[in-house]
């Protein structure tokens, strides 16, 4: 039991125990300049949604006005967060100090539809699918918006910064509001007039054992009694894995993440198109919806099972520092910066101040697979998919015989930063940084998409508060339908032949 509550704590928060001291003047001078110059020296494209001109404004209303009312790590950490959120990159992520204790939290799991707060769980009285119209007379949607600014996203997107915020709710209350004894919450069932209710915090670890119960994980939908061991076997699943529709002649493929050891997720995916292969399946669905990326060797090889074509996913790499900026205060990283610099950029061109790469590493990995699949493709994607998961969509989206079924991915269209991240400490707050410094321009063949829009469904679906309450599976139920029709007609002009 144990193990499992702390497994789901992990999917939860990782890097979720918090701290609070008291900082000097001084003290949050130092750390704010540290960042601001890992930024500046650092970010690869850190002009390309606010200009320079901007980010001297943000630099000086910090620096003549905000320091002055920052007196405590979490002050610097919301503010430093804050600032951050103009970068509008989602791999460049705030983290709040570590500490021993994490202070009992607002315990309502909550969804994100329309803008509007709902209930995920039947708990406190309050039953699943009610709106929550207000927290401590605070109202939902200016709830909201001061939450946004915790969750990094690529571009404008919001779709990933909604999921972030369903899942992270009560510690970003925390975050915002501090620690509260007890919270007053104002609701509406089916629009019918507010009622009030107050609800006592609870631990960290009492909210990570309800998170499994939540509606939207679908257990119902799937006829599963047991939502913790649904939980476990499907969103917490970290391998591919297939269940079939016999029904429509589908197969459902689900990849919650690429962030495993490639050899062995090429192995499994061999295996698992072996055997979707034998059931003579007319259409997959593959299910990306929770895949945050990972190595992006995984999201190439998934994607040569489906194509008959060699494929394309960069057209240009590139970085603006040789040296890795404020070196002294990393923490940690995925190798020595010089040495990555020098072999990875080696053929690099050189501007003015940046260092460009044109030909892309794993180029020649990208070919199909010996025997790819030959049906009908959907892919499920959302605003959890991200990073190497994006960049998968992104192939799927310049595929003219896949369907994206879904919302918009969080990470970027055009281009994303990723590739070599280092972690940094500050010195006296511990709010910890972490900082992309390669800028991945992708190959993209509908250039009408809006700049700063992550990877756009051909069909957006959108959850509603019925299907929240009913646990339906909104995209995927939508894919089952249209299936059934499509048989059903196809059916029918079989017969009047």
């Amino acid at each position: 039991m144990k193990n499992r509550f702390s497994l789901i704590i992990l999917l939860l928060f990782p890097l979720s125990f918090f701290g609070q001291n008291d900082l000097s003047q001084k003290q949050v001078l130092e750390d704010y300049t540290i960042f601001k110059e890992i930024l500046l020296n650092g970010h690869p494209s850190l002009y390309e949604y606010t200009s320079k001109t901007e980010w001297d404004s943000i630099f000086s209303l910090f620096e003549q006005k905000d320091i002055k009312k920052t007196r405590t790590s979490n002050d610097l950490f919301k503010s430093i967060t804050s600032i951050a959120d103009n970068v509008k990159d989602g791999h460049l992520i705030i983290h709040h100090p570590k500490m021993d204790i994490v202070p009992p939290l607002f315990p309502l799991l909550l969804k994100i539809i329309d803008d509007k707060l709902y209930t995920d769980t039947d708990d406190f009285g309050i039953p699943v699918g009610a709106e929550i119209t207000s927290i401590d007379g605070k109202k939902s949607n200016i709830l909201i918006q001061e939450f946004l600014k915790y969750a990094a996203s690529d571009g404008y997107n919001l779709s990933k910064k909604y999921r972030q915020i369903e899942k992270e709710f009560g510690i970003l209350y925390y975050y915002e509001y501090g620690e509260k004894e007890s919270y007053t919450v104002k609701y509406s069932v089916n629009s019918s007039e507010l009622r009030t209710i107050e609800i006592v915090p609870q631990s960290f670890e009492s909210i990570g054992s309800r998170y499994p119960t939540r509606n939207s994980h679908f257990a119902m939908y799937h006829r599963n009694t047991d939502r913790v061991e649904h939980f476990k076997s499907t969103l917490a699943q970290k391998w591919p894995f297939v269940y079939y529709i016999d029904s429509i002649k589908s197969g459902v493929l689900t990849v919650n993440s690429f962030g495993l050891d490639p050899k062995e997720f090429k192995s499994r995916l061999v295996e698992l198109f072996k055997e979707i292969k034998k059931k003579k399946v007319t259409n997959l669905i593959l299910d990306i919806r929770q895949n945050i990326g990972g190595y992006r060797i995984n999201a190439i090889n998934l994607f040569s099972f489906l194509t008959e074509k060699p494929f394309k996913q960069r057209i240009a790499e590139s970085t603006v520092t040789d040296t890795l900026p404020k070196e002294r205060y990393v923490i940690h990283s995925m190798s020595d910066y010089n040495e990555f610099f020098k072999t990875y950029f080696v053929s690099a061109d050189q501007e003015v101040g940046r260092w460009i790469l044109t030909k892309d590493h794993a180029q020649a990995e990208m070919i199909p697979y010996k025997s790819p699949f030959k049906g009908k493709v959907y892919v499920l994607i959302g605003g959890n998919t991200f990073s190497a998961a994006s960049a998968f969509a992104l192939n799927a989206k310049n595929s003219q015989e896949i369907t994206l079924i879904g919302n918009e991915t969080g990470g970027g269209y055009y281009f994303h930063r990723a590739q070599y991240s280092a972690l940094y400490e500050l010195p006296n707050s511990k709010v910890m940084v972490r900082m992309p410094l390669v800028h991945m321009d992708k190959y993209v063949l509908d250039k009408s998409v809006p700049k700063g829009s992550g990877i756009l469904p051909d069909i957006e679906v959108e959850q509603t508060v019925e299907d929240l309450i009913d646990g339906i599976d909104s995209q995927l139920d939508y894919i089952v339908k249209h299936l059934n029709e499509k048989q059903k007609k196809h059916g029918n002009t079989l017969h009047n032949r």
